[in-house]
């Protein structure tokens, strides 16, 4: 099946962004079996309890059931500002969805009727995902942060910082929490503490989606690329350059980061400011290679 923008996701049902409709597929067939106009470009999918939530960009919500591919609703949840991620979650009996919006908010409403319960704030950006684990709900941002909020409150309970661009996806895997951000690496956090344990490095490009399965880290990139690592904590590459603290979960990745962050091709001459090390190089011959071979 050919789509005429790029596809958003992929499941029982598909959507393309940029495009006013959303189409139900036959998974097995590949046959299109429903095709709904909407009002306006749908930007994210979530699907629960057999209906589909389609957030679009004039702000609003629409609703699916998956059952006979028919539409049930329209919530009006951010208008003007577009709807940018979505997420369910259970408060007693009663089923939440929850809308994450470009005016930095998050709204927590009844996943029946829309109405408004609470609403989430504390980024100062669009809110770009969001997990929930339990009584919370952690939202990755444009403002480079990702913040733990309780679904029944509205506290926010935690932040965590630490990265330098927009935080696109949010993992949890027991005690730690796993994020992928748009400068091109992979962080791995300590979910009490807020420490940063680990960053995996890369990618040649903006990660803009992730998937952990089976302590493999699978992510894709802006470039189109796909790549997969092993989540190890138990083995730490720590960059002793002077002034940086990350530590890498493979070998490699430290590499690569010596070479593109703490050096420069323009440079004919450097130091060295690796701890205990004093050495100055030349980018003639490869030196800068034969340096990070020396870690």
């Amino acid at each position: 099946m050919l789509h005429s923008h790029i596809v958003l996701s992929l499941g029982c049902e598909i959507a393309d962004q940029g495009c006013s409709w959303s189409l139900f597929v036959d998974v097995q067939t590949t046959e299109c079996v429903e095709q709904l106009s909407l009002p306006d470009r749908v930007l994210c999918l979530h699907n629960r309890w057999k209906i589909l939530y389609a957030g679009l960009a004039n702000g609003s919500v629409i609703t699916c059931s998956l059952r006979n591919n028919k539409q049930l609703d329209v919530f009006e949840c951010h208008g003007p500002r577009a709807v940018s991620c979505l997420a369910t979650a259970q408060e007693g009996a009663r089923r939440i969805l929850l809308v994450g919006s470009y005016d930095a908010t998050i709204t927590v409403r009844d996943a029946k009727s829309g109405l408004l319960l609470r609403t989430l704030e504390g980024h100062s950006k669009t809110v770009l995902c969001m997990k929930v684990v339990n009584d919370l709900v952690f939202s990755g941002s444009s403002d480079q942060s990702v913040h733990a909020h309780n679904i029944h409150t509205g506290e926010l309970v935690r932040i965590y910082k630490g990265h330098s661009h927009a935080v696109t996806v949010v993992a949890i895997l027991g005690k730690v929490m796993v994020t992928a951000c748009l400068d091109k690496l992979v962080r791995v956090y300590e979910l009490q503490s807020h420490d940063r344990l680990q960053v995996y490095g890369g990618h040649s490009d903006m990660v803009m989606c992730m998937v952990i399965h089976k302590s493999m880290i699978y992510t894709g990139c802006y470039d189109g690329s796909v790549r997969a690592v092993r989540l190890n904590l138990i083995q730490n590459y720590r960059c002793w350059w002077y002034g940086c603290t990350l530590i890498f979960g493979v070998m490699e990745h430290l590499q690569q980061h010596l070479l593109n962050d703490h050096t420069s091709p323009a440079q004919q001459a450097f130091k060295c400011r690796w701890r205990n090390c004093d050495t100055f190089f030349t980018t003639r011959n490869g030196s800068r290679q034969r340096r990070s071979n020396d870690v």
